[in-house]
Order: C-alpha cells, then sequence, then structure tokens
C-alpha cells in the first residue's frame, strides 16, 4: 500500500499517526489482514524538498503495528514502486489534484498478475 502525504492536509500529518493509518488500511481494505507491504510518499522531504519514498518496516511484536522505522527506499531498486512512481505527483499533491479527472481505485497487487509485487 502506498500512502501520501498531501500538500494541502490539513489534519495530523500521515508520519505522525502512521500506526493509525496502517491499522485503517488493514480494516478497511483488506479485510483485517495485516499482511501488506506500507510506503510512504513525501513529495517535498528535507533536506533537497524533493519527492521521497520509504518502507515502513515494523519493529513491535508481529501482527501489530508499532514502532514504525522508515526506510529510503529508490523507486527504480523496487519494481512495485517503479510503477507506483508514475501514479503521483511531485508537484502539487494535494486531495484536490489527486481526484481531478481520475477514478481512483484500491488495487491488491498480491491477487494481481499484471502489478509487480511490492518488495
Amino acid at each position: 500500500m502506498l500512502v501520501g502525504e498531501l500538500d494541502d492536509n490539513p489534519g495530523t500529518s500521515v508520519t505522525n499517526a502512521i500506526e493509525e493509518v496502517a491499522e485503517s488500511i488493514k480494516r478497511e481494505f483488506l479485510g483485517g489482514d495485516s499482511r501488506f507491504a506500507l510506503y510512504q510518499y513525501v513529495p517535498k522531504d528535507a533536506p533537497t524538498l524533493g519527492p521521497t519514498f520509504y518502507r515502513i518496516e515494523w519493529m513491535g511484536q508481529p501482527g501489530r503495528f508499532a514502532m514504525p522505522v522508515w526506510h529510503k527506499v529508490e523507486p527504480d531498486v523496487d519494481p512495485w514502486l517503479r510503477y507506483m512512481r508514475d501514479l503521483v505527483m511531485e508537484q502539487g499533491y494535494t486531495s484536490k489534484a489527486l481526484l481531478a479527472g481520475r477514478k481512483l481505485e484500491v488495487v491488491d497487487s498480491r491477487e494481481r498478475d499484471d502489478l509487480p509485487a511490492a518488495m
């Protein structure tokens, strides 16, 4: 699953709520299944203020979303992330821009042969 920090986010950042975000993904989109890779997209990350992708690793008890560690990932190294990179925007990453003229859907790459698997 790829989550992103919107430029116009009025509330808590994805980074600060990552445990809750992961739990919501598990409950709302995956029927309670906690076996998924979680990536975070930050369109303007320090120090370069450029787009950056992270893979979240959970260091807490197995099956629980606790003690997250962010690992910077280059999209060219991860086939799934390379595919997803083309779907995100480097500029104007806002909720309005994401919804404008696009039909967003949840796609479980674990069940699709035409998408690369997450690492």
